[in-house]
């Protein structure tokens, strides 16, 4: 992913790339936290060991052994990368694999037009007749901003 970096390094890569987004909130007394404004409100995520957890290699002989289960389940779980993938790299992170089928869920959703019922949570007490207009809007929002 990043073969060279740091948790520093990283997150300046972030601030750069997302400074602009309005979901990304760079803390002003940190240089390696950042904050994401998801819709049920703000997160604060710490890069300290954040490239380390994702540097879990999977070693090729217990992919294509996991791939060729007979387990449906698991052998889905592995499907093979693709060629040019494996020549340019030694090594395959599950950390890239989540990202390469992560990659694919998203194509087969931007290729359809799903169809759902949105549920808005009215209050943060779980109290029934009690809609708190604010959170209620900022549900609305973060859950339509894609035109759905």
């Amino acid at each position: 992913m990043f073969p060279k970096s740091t948790h520093e390094t990283f997150s300046q890569k972030l601030y750069q790339t997302f400074t602009k987004n309005k979901r990304f909130i760079k803390p002003k007394l940190s240089r390696t936290d950042f904050t994401v404004a998801h819709y049920a409100g703000e997160v604060l995520y710490q890069s300290d060991l954040f490239l380390d957890k994702n540097k879990d290699y999977v070693v090729p002989e217990h992919q294509d052994l996991l791939a060729a289960s007979k387990c449906p389940f698991v052998a889905g779980l592995f499907p093979p990368v693709p060629e040019e993938k494996t020549k340019s790299s030694k090594f395959s992170s599950i950390g890239s694999r989540f990202k390469m089928q992560l990659q694919q869920l998203m194509d087969t959703l931007n290729s359809t037009e799903p169809h759902y019922v949105r549920c808005v949570k009215p209050n943060n007490v779980l109290k029934p007749a009690i809609f708190e207009n604010v959170n209620v809007m900022q549900q609305l929002r973060c859950g339509c901003s894609r035109g759905n």
